[in-house]
């Protein structure tokens, strides 16, 4: 009898404690490589177009994850690394692949365009005046008060047009693919 007692009963002490431990360290159990940011800041509309002319604005970042990078002018080493690894973590997802964007903002959209079209199939090279391409980085920048500041990280922005994590140049692809693969997963819209 205390046998069966204890192969019932011991499920359920083990969830019981480990709740408890979850509720008294909060976010055990929860791995995250990017830096979350809290709470995460919607987007204001903007205005910036691809290399064809066409409007390119706070919809087309709703209703889909989208990894955010931001080039000054060429494209850099750290740039093609993070492009390199966007477009790796995006195909890596899988059949989930379709649920996500990667876009590249810089103020040369026409050359950059031209420049990546045959290695990065599927990017969305957007961009505009430096005022235009400023305004959006503001809003980035704002929305992660209180954090270090980043240089070429890449952003995630979630369906509802949301700023809500940072994923630094040097962290792992395997781990920013983890991190993606977690929110992909958890998550019903997008």
């Amino acid at each position: 009898m205390l046998a069966l007692m204890a192969i019932y009963g011991a499920p359920l002490i083990a969830a019981w404690l480990w709740l408890g431990y979850v509720r008294d360290n909060e976010g055990a159990g929860v791995s995250v490589n990017g830096e979350l940011i809290a709470p995460a800041v919607p987007l204001e509309d903007f205005n910036l177009a691809d290399a064809s002319g066409q409007a390119w604005g706070l919809s087309q970042v709703q209703a889909i994850w989208s990894m955010v990078y931001f080039a000054d002018g060429s494209c850099d080493e750290a740039c093609e690394k993070s492009l390199y690894n966007m477009r790796q973590v995006r195909l890596s997802t899988g059949r989930r692949m379709e649920r996500l964007q990667r876009v590249l903002v810089t103020p040369q959209v026409t050359e950059m365009d031209k420049l990546l079209e045959q290695a990065n199939e599927g990017l969305a090279v957007v961009g505009g005046s430096v005022e235009q391409i400023s305004s959006l980085k503001q809003q980035v920048v704002e929305a992660q008060v209180g954090m270090s500041d980043c240089i070429d990280c890449i952003y995630m922005v979630d369906p509802f047009g949301n700023v809500m994590m940072r994923f630094a140049p040097d962290v792992d692809p395997k781990k920013m693919l983890k991190d993606v693969m977690h929110l992909l997963k958890v998550s019903r819209i997008g």
